[in-house]
């Protein structure tokens, strides 16, 4: 027969009842050598250690009942985390021209983005290679699947733009525009007080401006203190009218001829001589277009661009051959750190903040393609006379 522990007063029969005892406070007299206790006669330690572990387990269950909570409640915060570095070359397809093998790769970086659970975003904060961020800097007030809708354009724009740069690098009239928008003016160039924003620039001395890498190509090739003549749309609308300016020195490269807009090409489009095709998957957002632009010119040139090396690569791409900045820098170096990657060619403005997650990775910081192909040379790289004034933005 078992043993009945009972807590509280208890109340028992006799014929001249005693007063009510508490069970747990009787004080119970030993029994005599050889004689066995009462039965049912209470041991005081051992109901403080059954009512130790029931406070024990109590207190168990409720932080395993918090923990799974945790893990399962989501809350307003997304995580970046590393993602991956993947090869650009086995992604990219081309009909209608000549392919080649390459050795090694250019490969493009991806971070992992998702929504945090209480749990998640906890451990998250406590990993300097994971950033929590609140949501509204991730949607901007959208939901999330106008969010993705969005990136997965940014992905196809920034693909076409990739494959529109690389075959003007090789050589090919893709990208086609009716003049050079002026959509800012460097205060104290020679463009302020002669030009305004909405201007269109549509002649620059004796060439024709279609696209804004034509002003810069012609800018550039002048000295400072030349006079250069401008036929400009003032507003973008009516007759041309006829400016002259005087170009200052270049603040990088003073040698050369500085006129102090930026500018965008009007009625920009593209006009491919075949199809290049790139399988970028669920991938969204624009920071492979470096990447993709290299790639296509590996696939599409003898030789390799990367002297057999695994080279990552991160940055925008714009019709000129700009590089952009990206976001994920920090979680994009140690996805390359951990491919074994020998090179990653990061936007120059996010170089310094690379470095500091690498390791014994080279970093190397570059604002143009052209940039991009003379670091690429100086490994080893076959880059074709492309390091050399090839991309829009070198002309």
């Amino acid at each position: 027969m078992g043993t009945l522990a009972v807590r509280g007063r208890l109340s028992i029969s006799h014929r001249n009842p005693p007063e009510p005892v508490d069970l747990d406070d009787a004080i119970v007299p030993p029994p005599s050598p050889g004689e066995p206790g009462p039965v049912g006669a209470p041991r005081p330690r051992r109901a403080r250690v059954v009512r130790i572990w029931i406070a024990v387990g109590v207190v168990v269950s409720m932080l395993v009942a918090g923990t799974v909570a945790a893990a399962f409640v989501q809350v307003p915060y997304y995580l970046i985390s590393p993602g991956a570095a993947r090869a650009t070359e086995p992604l990219i397809s081309v009909e209608g021209a000549t392919t080649y093998p390459s050795d090694g790769s250019i490969d493009f970086t991806t971070v992992s983005l998702r929504r945090a659970s209480a749990l998640e975003a906890l451990m998250g904060w406590l990993d300097p290679t994971v950033d929590v961020v609140d949501e509204e800097q991730i949607l901007g007030g959208q939901t999330e699947q106008e969010n993705r809708e969005a990136t997965q354009q940014e992905m196809s724009d920034s693909k076409q733009v990739a494959s529109a740069v690389a075959l003007e690098a090789l050589g090919y009239d893709v990208i086609r525009g009716t003049g050079a928008v002026v959509r800012g003016i460097v205060e104290g160039s020679p463009a302020a007080g002669a030009l305004q924003v909405g201007d269109v620039i549509v002649a620059a001395g004796d060439q024709p401006i279609t696209l804004s890498s034509d002003l810069a190509r012609v800018t550039r090739s002048m000295k400072p203190g030349e006079p250069l003549g401008l036929l400009v749309e003032r507003g973008g609308e009516g007759e041309a009218q006829a400016l002259t300016v005087v170009l200052a020195p270049r603040p990088e490269e003073p040698d050369k001829g500085f006129l102090g807009v930026s500018t965008t090409t009007r009625d920009l489009s593209f006009q491919f001589p075949f199809s290049v095709q790139i399988d970028s998957g669920s991938v969204g957002g624009p920071s492979a277009g470096l990447a993709f632009t290299l790639g296509i010119i590996d696939v599409l040139t003898p030789g390799s661009l990367t002297a057999g090396k695994r080279v990552a690569v991160t940055g925008t791409i714009d019709p000129n051959g700009f590089v952009g900045p990206v976001g994920g820098v920090e979680q994009k170096t140690v996805a390359v750190r951990r491919s074994g990657a020998e090179l990653f060619l990061v936007p120059t403005s996010e170089v310094d903040l690379a470095r500091k997650y690498a390791g014994d990775v080279r970093v190397e910081g570059v604002d143009t393609l052209d940039q991009a192909l003379r670091v690429l040379a100086s490994v080893g790289g076959d880059v074709q006379g492309l390091a050399q004034g090839s991309s829009p933005a070198g002309r």
